[in-house]
């Protein structure tokens, strides 16, 4: 699988592609929002969650316990998702929150959001002013993920800034990305006029 892969609502995936080499990270549900099943636990490719253990290590020498609250999910399970969110808040909503099916990068096994250890509880209800977002923004590159939809890069990734969507794309690509403040869309535009 290529690491810098762009998934979004111009480049889509099959609807029947599963990634290879998922693991089970924990056994919280995989869920979003309210849309329980217990079947689901939340999963990323091998080496992802390999990466994301040496940088949750790290968090925790920082104080902070982070972990996967949802990863890989199939198109079947985001369209769930998607008309779910169209139905209770509309499709303006929909649009700028949440990835129609085929192209949400969960389905790629790559991506994942994450949630920490609040007053012995879990929450997934991440903010850009907590600390463990802070901490993440500026130390996730160093294992190989990238905050995948930014504040300020709204315009050109066509989603509404998540401070709690992080993506793998390898050490070398996030090191790159981080030091020139620029989001994977822009990476893909710049490598299409190089060719």
């Amino acid at each position: 699988m290529e690491y810098d892969i762009l998934v979004n609502k111009e480049h889509l995936l099959n609807k029947d592609y599963v990634p290879e080499n998922l693991v089970i990270t924990d056994n919280n549900e995989n869920n979003f929002h309210h849309y329980k099943d217990p079947t689901l636990k939340p999963m990323v490719v091998d080496i992802v969650y390999k990466a994301f253990l040496e940088l949750q290590k790290e968090a925790l020498k920082n104080g902070y316990v982070i972990i996967i609250d949802s990863g890989y999910r199939s198109s079947y399970y985001q369209e769930v998702i998607w008309n779910n969110i169209v139905k209770e808040k509309g499709i303006e909503y929909a649009q700028k929150y949440v990835m129609p099916p085929t192209s949400s990068e969960h389905q790629t096994g790559l991506a994942f959001d994450i949630a920490y250890l609040y007053n012995d509880t879990f929450i997934d209800d991440v903010k850009s002013t907590d600390k463990e977002f802070l901490w993440l923004k500026e130390n996730a590159y160093k294992f190989g993920f990238i905050l995948r939809y930014p504040l300020d890069k709204e315009y050109i990734t066509g989603i509404n800034f998540e401070p709690w969507h992080f993506r793998y794309v390898g050490v070398e690509l996030s090191t790159y990305l981080y030091q020139e403040n620029m989001c994977l869309e822009e990476y893909h535009l710049l490598k299409r006029k190089k060719l």
